[in-house]
Parts: structure tokens; sequence; C-alpha cells
């Protein structure tokens, strides 16, 4: 058994077949399905078994990847040894909420890749419950989110900043459909939003409920700039932390509508196992955003 025969059978349970694994590791199909036969061969039981047409890891094999990770951790911390000098390389991999990936991390990536241009990045979009998972699993190296409940001790959670979000309108949006404080009313505005599992979107829909008012259609749209141009087109209102809008407000190109009732915040983590070794590329992505965002926050002061 070696750490190759390892790796290929993580990367087929990771891409869902045999070619895109092989394709991954730029080894020919034949070559990659010789190592799990002799994977097979060590380990004395079944790495996949033949459901209809499809090949899928048996259960017993799945038991195996938490212990291949830990392996390539170790390899990992092994080549960093006395590697001061060195280039950072290796990879890290993260998983992050649409709205602070594209509002809030671009000076952070954009600083991280030109100091260490050899790591291999890839980064994952999800909402905050997906991020969560895929680090209770140890999928991923970090996790960027926003706060929700249900880590345990063994998650190293870490609160960064804290956000105020509002209801977004147009300009246009009908002033009688802007009064949300009144209790019992049903409305024909469109509620849009990007994922109704979000944390704000959530949140909206509690304070509707609570309220028993009733909209028009939820429209899901498939990002944060489609939701705000379709807001600025009078399609419908949108929950938002207010860092998203903040541009088209000073224009007037959005507006927000004041409910009294309804001020929430959200707060941004960082989360990654307790016991996840941290590599310099993660020890030096952390370094990067932590003063980034102490950065942003003492210019809020002074503003």
């Amino acid at each position: 058994m070696d750490i190759h025969q390892l790796k290929s059978f993580k990367t087929i349970v990771e891409k869902g077949n045999f070619q895109d694994a092989a394709n991954e590791l730029n080894y020919s199909l034949s070559a990659i399905s010789y190592q799990i036969q002799q994977l097979e061969n060590e380990v004395k039981f079944p790495l996949f078994e033949k459901i209809g047409r499809r090949m899928l890891p048996t259960e017993q094999s799945l038991k195996l990847i938490p212990h291949i990770k830990k392996i390539e951790e170790e390899i990992e911390q092994i080549k960093q040894l006395n590697s001061k000098d060195r280039k950072i390389e290796g990879s890290l991999t993260i998983s992050v909420s649409d709205s602070l990936l594209t509002y809030i991390l671009q000076p952070v990536l954009k600083e991280f890749i030109e100091t260490a241009p050899e790591v291999k990045l890839k980064l994952k979009v999800r909402n905050c419950y997906e991020v969560q998972k895929e680090i209770i699993r140890n999928d991923i190296d970090l996790g960027i989110h926003y706060q929700v409940h249900g880590y345990d001790d063994q998650i190293r959670v870490t609160e960064l900043s804290t956000f105020t979000v509002g209801v977004m309108a147009s300009p246009l949006f009908s002033q009688q459909e802007r009064n949300f404080d009144r209790k019992d009313q049903i409305k024909i505005c469109p509620v849009i939003n990007n994922d109704p599992n979000g944390v704000y979107q959530q949140y909206f829909e509690e304070y509707l409920k609570k309220k028993n008012i009733t909209t028009g259609q939820n429209i899901e749209l498939w990002s944060i700039e489609a939701i705000k141009k379709s807001v600025m087109n009078n399609l419908g209102i949108a929950c938002l932390p207010h860092f998203v809008v903040e541009e088209e407000i000073r224009k007037g190109e959005i507006t927000e509508i004041d409910i009294k009732g309804f001020q929430r915040t959200i707060t941004m983590i960082t989360a990654h196992h307790s016991n996840k070794w941290i590599s310099p590329a993660m020890e030096l992505f952390l370094k990067i955003l932590n003063e980034q965002i102490a950065c942003e926050s003492a210019v809020s002061l002074t503003n």
C-alpha cells in the first residue's frame, strides 16, 4: 500500500467516477484501475460495488477517507520541515458564502495569490449550512461564512466582523407596499433571494411569519449581483447586507425599506477543525484576512 493508491481512491470518491479521477491525477484509466485493485488486495475488502451502471464506494471503504486525509496532512507537514526560506506551496480548499466572497474577500484573495502563487487555491461557494457540514465532515480546510449554531468543541470558530442587514427595494417601489410594520397584510410584491436557506433571508421570513404578512412569489436567482439588478428594475424586494448595496444606495439606485421591528445583524466567522494542522498556506491566508478585516474596521470607525 502506498500514498498514490490511497490518493487515487480518495480522488475517485470525490470526483464520483474513475475517469474524472484519472484526468485529475493525469493517470490513464487502466493505471488508476490497477492501483485500486492493488489497494483492495492490501486492505482485503472491496472498495467499490456496482449499483446499476455506477461503481460506488462501499460503506467499509468510506471509513478509509478520514485516515487518508490525516496521512496527506502528515506528509504535507514533513514537506514543510526546515522550509522557512522556501516558497509557500501545497493546496488550500476554502468554502465561503457568496456575498462574502464577492464583496469582502476580493482584496484578501488578491494579496494571497500574489504572495503565494504556488499554492493551489480552491474556492467553493456554499450557503452557511453547507459550509458548516463540510467543516464538520472535514471535507475542506477552512470555512468562511455567517455564524449559525451547530458547531461543537471540535471546531475552532473565530468571529471576525458583524454586519447589518436590511430590506431593499427600487426607488420606484410602491409607497403603499412599503409598510411592513403593520400586522396581517397580504402583499403582491415578490421576494428575491439567491438561497431560501440563506441566513438573512431566513431572518426576513421569520419576521414576515411573526407579523402574519404574506408576500408575492419567491424569485430565486443565482447571484447577489443578479438580485441587485432585479431590485433596481423593481422586480421585487430583497433582504441583503448593507455592505452589498452601499454604492447603489449612495447613487439612489436602491432604497432601504424602513421597518421598525426589523433590525438584524450577521456575524462573519472562520471555522476549521481544532486538531487540524494549520499549513503555511492556511496560516498566511488567515493572517491576510485578519489584517484586512482589522483595516476595514479601523476605516469604518473614522468615517
